[in-house]
């Protein structure tokens, strides 16, 4: 089962095109100016099986694919390779947000994470500095990089697009989603609102 954070049905923000975005709950990296600080508690969320949300991603229409962000993907790593093996038999694509350098990703032998990355078609990968902000790729901050692992998705070819925007969803139940790389003064207006 997965803990699942939140799930999105459409972002064009998170990944090439169009998108769903499964966030998972819990990451030990604790990035310094981290956007969801409240993902970093391994408490859970909401439990869900695997096959349970692939059958909600691809009911999805006009989507390309799922992102996985978080928390920490690759602590969720075994569950999320069989979800992302459903989505990619199915035709989509996955991209995988991690907070680990790629070069750490893709040197390690742990089987869980070379799972995932076999189902991965785009890493984005490496921690979050505030200080190396970046408004020009699906990287947040300049020392991260976005590594082809399939050719589905290779930069030139919606590798460089999205991520660049803040994106806001209205749920049905009126709950407010806001995505994407937003700068905290976006959020916060630093006074209370009646």
């Amino acid at each position: 089962m997965i803990n699942c954070a939140g799930f999105l049905e459409r972002s064009g923000v998170n990944g090439p095109g169009l998108r769903a975005v499964v966030w998972v709950q819990g990451c030990p990296l604790r990035c310094r100016g981290c956007f969801n600080r409240d993902l970093w508690s391994f408490g859970k969320k909401w439990l869900v099986k695997e096959d349970e949300l692939a059958a909600r991603i691809l009911a999805v229409p006009g989507i390309g694919g799922v992102t996985f962000s978080g928390g920490e993907p690759f602590c969720q790593a075994a569950p999320l390779a069989v979800l992302g093996r459903m989505v990619r038999e199915s035709g989509m694509s996955v991209v995988t947000f991690s907070g680990y350098p790629a070069e750490t990703l893709l040197s390690s032998r742990r089987k869980d994470w070379r799972a995932l990355l076999e189902e991965t078609d785009l890493l984005v990968g490496g921690p979050f500095f505030r200080e190396c902000r970046t408004p020009s790729s699906l990287c947040a901050s300049a020392n991260q990089e976005m590594v082809s692992l399939s050719g589905r998705i290779t930069q030139g070819h919606g590798g460089e697009e999205g991520g660049t925007g803040v994106e806001f969803t209205i749920g049905p139940g009126g709950e407010v989603t806001t995505t994407g790389f937003p700068e905290r003064e976006i959020l916060f207006c630093g006074r209370r609102c009646a």
